[in-house]
């Protein structure tokens, strides 16, 4: 069975930290989100993953490679953007002759069951079927109402109008091949306003309920919230600290990644999540932020409630305000100040 991951978009909504770093590479406590993604489409019985790509699709290209957490990896690449639809068009040839097959938006971070989706899809002879889910306000979000037996009923993308105990879009699909027939080629197409309507109206496309957690981490305060609430809820294990760090300070809930260097006196935590290759100086403080691999943290500096892009240098004796971002790939300067909810770019 195969999954397509809709990842072409240019996540503007998470610069500063995606001007550099593709969005399928963004750590979800200190795990690559592609990984997390593969591994889940897996337990469903997906043994292929086709990525739709466009923005940094030659780094994606060489970190990722041809497999993933034991999933076989293809990439189609767009040249100009071809919306939500367009991709699975272009995708067909790679897609096959599978029938169904799996759609997710590539900023989806869940433990929706997709092999119980796949029942419900086949049961109900549907041609396209929805993972739906609840949330406190659904006009962010694509609304969704279903009749009794889960049928959907009216679908409209992004609306304040419908009641807000409405579900909304999940953004994962599981699809027949003849949706792909009916994608126009060569133009962005858009599933949600396009090809979504007319399923509605003929009666063909099915919901699925998902009552466990989904977090959609395209905006960065939803990247940091899956973060934290992951971290807590131990839905992906935390490294316990150890002999090792004996003279430094670790408060949990706290993540350690591989190759991880704590200097003396240090204190780290709580809710410190900090990926591959990250040291933090002597006497230095980490405390609620989230650090991208291959970051140095250098000696006296303080990091409060930020998220920190990969590859960054942080001068000795720095203080990084509450709230704020950095881009990847950069220098910070010995002492230098950064305000409280700054975004630094170059």
């Amino acid at each position: 069975m195969r999954g397509l991951i809709l990842a072409g978009g240019f996540a503007t909504r998470l610069r500063p930290l995606s001007c550099s770093k593709p969005k399928l590479l963004f750590p979800i406590v200190g795990t690559p989100l592609v990984e997390l993604m593969a591994r889940w489409l897996s337990s469903g019985g997906v043994d292929q993953i086709i990525l739709a790509v466009n923005h940094l699709s030659d780094k994606l290209k060489i970190e990722v490679g041809r497999h993933v957490a034991g999933v076989t990896v293809k990439f189609s690449v767009e040249e100009t953007p071809l919306g939500t639809a367009g991709p699975i068009r272009l995708a067909a040839n790679l897609l096959g002759k599978d029938d169904p097959f799996f759609v997710t938006n590539g900023d989806i971070v869940s433990d929706i069951e997709i092999r119980r989706m796949l029942e419900m899809h086949e049961e109900t002879n549907a041609e396209a079927t929805m993972a739906v889910v609840s949330v406190p306000d659904p006009s962010p979000y694509g609304s969704v109402l279903t009749d009794s037996n889960g049928k959907v009923k009216e679908f409209e993308e992004k609306s304040a109008v419908l009641s807000a105990a409405s579900h909304v879009n999940a953004g994962v699909y599981v699809l027949s091949q003849s949706v792909i027939d009916s994608i126009p080629g060569g133009r962005s197409v858009s599933l949600e306003n396009e090809v979504f309507p007319k399923l509605v109206r003929n009666g063909r496309m099915q919901s699925w309920m998902h009552k466990g957690f989904w977090y959609d981490i395209g905006r960065v305060s939803e990247y940091v919230r899956a973060n934290h609430e992951l971290l807590q809820k131990q839905e992906l294990k935390a490294t316990k600290p150890g002999a090792s760090e004996v003279g430094r300070e670790i408060l949990r809930p706290s993540y350690l990644g591989t190759r991880t260097h704590i200097g003396v006196g240090a204190k780290v935590g709580p809710l410190a999540i900090l990926s591959d290759n990250v040291s933090v100086g002597d006497e230095a403080i980490v405390r609620n932020s989230i650090i991208f691999e291959e970051t140095s943290i250098g000696e006296k500096v303080a990091v409060e409630g930020s998220v920190i892009g990969e590859r960054v240098v942080i001068g000795k004796g720095s203080r990084i305000g509450h709230g704020s971002m950095i881009a990847g790939q950069l220098s910070i300067p010995e002492g230098s100040i950064v305000p409280p909810n700054s975004v630094i770019l170059c």
